[in-house]
């Protein structure tokens, strides 16, 4: 059966509910959005493998969804929308999505897409450890699940953010540089400010709470982690 998780933000209920019962069907797990804010409120609470992502929709469209989404991660995008002009569909690739297809479309050519996509992201993917649990000190994280557990208590994360967490313990002592960690974590193919690491250590610190100086400044370099023990 499939495990993958797409995540649809469609603000048409109708085409919303078909797309999502299609991808059900071939044994994807399926979050749905009907506006632009609650996907990428799903987004950064669960673990997504894949986006299919409307462009016209209230509070936040499809364009800043795509850009917001490419600032933190570079997981598999469809964009499916009325618009099929070429600048539209230009522009959409310019935003780095996978795949744009125009309404009205083939919900199991949408799914077909999917698969592929996934296929070939899972490929390109380095050969790093995957499964088992990670700990350190009163940090541990479930690689299988996806679960991270600080002091005994379940913390969630979104993807980048277990990313980035899960790369720290695993090269505990080692300096990495902004640009390493973006490499690593976000991928090479991902164009983000460097900065963007500063956002999602800060992040991290919170989470540690007591244990935020696990994550140690190297000023002009980048970060070290480093537990107590």
């Amino acid at each position: 059966m499939n495990k993958h998780c797409v995540l649809i933000i469609e603000d048409e209920p109708t085409i919303n509910r078909i797309v999502s019962n299609y991808f059900q069907t071939e044994g994807f797990k399926v979050l749905s959005a009907l506006d632009g804010f609650k996907g990428l409120q799903l987004f950064s609470q669960h673990e997504v493998d894949l986006v299919c992502l409307d462009i016209m929709m209230p509070n936040i469209n499809g364009w800043d969804v795509a850009k917001t989404i490419r600032e933190s991660s570079n997981i598999p995008v469809i964009m499916m929308s009325a618009l099929s002009e070429e600048e539209d569909i230009l522009k959409g690739y310019s935003l780095k999505v996978d795949d744009y297809i125009t309404k009205p479309f083939n919900p199991k050519v949408l799914v077909a897409k999917a698969v592929n996509l996934l296929e070939r992201y899972k490929s390109s993917e380095p050969n790093v450890k995957t499964t088992g649990v990670l700990n350190i000190s009163n940090i541990r994280m479930d690689l299988d699940t996806h679960k991270i557990f600080i002091n005994e208590s379940e913390v969630y994360m979104s993807k980048t953010e277990f990313d980035l967490l899960k790369y720290f313990l695993e090269h505990e002592g080692k300096i990495c540089s902004r640009n390493l960690l973006l490499d690593e974590v976000w991928g090479i193919d991902v164009y983000v400010e460097d900065r963007i690491v500063d956002t999602y250590v800060k992040k991290l610190r919170k989470y540690l709470g007591e244990n935020a100086h696990f994550i140690k400044t190297v000023f002009g370099v980048g970060y070290r982690f480093e537990s107590s023990e």
